[in-house]
């Protein structure tokens, strides 16, 4: 079964475990220094690879963690919605975008984890677009069906000929929290 229980909230204070990688990225391979209830001490891995851009002095830093069910805890970046939510975690390693993704109802009630490396820089597409039988152009269905979004690198900043907002202003709109490197 490749799943995970587990709540995902913001913390109040700042936050002694930080996280180098993605969410994912700590799940699947470990390149993340974690805590864990188990364990009793933080173990630290050091990452090889980032594909952060130059400009992460400018970017909003709000922490949010994810409180796995086995008792490890992991420290991210929030965008999207700042709301506490509990889900099941979910990975998708497909090759569609993240507006399909999202808006797939089977994840309905999930939190969704893309394993791939960078998630916003093309934003989204304009939601009020429908095809010639009236369904959505460019998603799955009318809304998100993801309870929240765990990814490598999010991009503040998007660039598409199509895109009509970023991911964050998306997720925001929807409720839906999101957690970064």
């Amino acid at each position: 079964i490749f799943y995970l229980l587990a709540s995902f909230s913001h913390p109040r204070a700042s936050s002694t475990t930080t996280l180098y990688n993605t969410m994912a990225s700590a799940m699947l391979r470990p390149f993340a220094q974690r805590t864990s209830s188990r364990v009793g001490s933080a173990s630290s891995f050091r990452a090889f690879m980032s594909t952060k851009s130059g400009d992460d002095a400018k970017r909003p830093e709000k922490l949010a963690r994810l409180h796995l069910e086995d008792g490890t805890t992991l420290t991210g970046r929030s965008f999207g919605s700042h709301e506490s939510v509990e889900g099941e975690v979910v990975f998708s390693t497909g090759m569609v975008g993240y507006p399909e993704s999202l808006t797939d109802p089977s994840y309905q009630g999930q939190i969704l984890t893309l394993t791939s490396p960078m998630v916003g820089n093309y934003g989204v597409p304009d939601r009020t677009v429908k095809d010639e039988w009236g369904l959505p152009k460019y998603f799955e269905s009318d809304r998100i069906h993801a309870k929240a979004l765990l990814v490598q690198d999010y991009s503040h900043h998007y660039s598409h000929w199509n895109a009509a907002s970023s991911l964050g202003d998306w997720l925001k709109e929807e409720g839906v929290p999101g957690i970064s490197d």
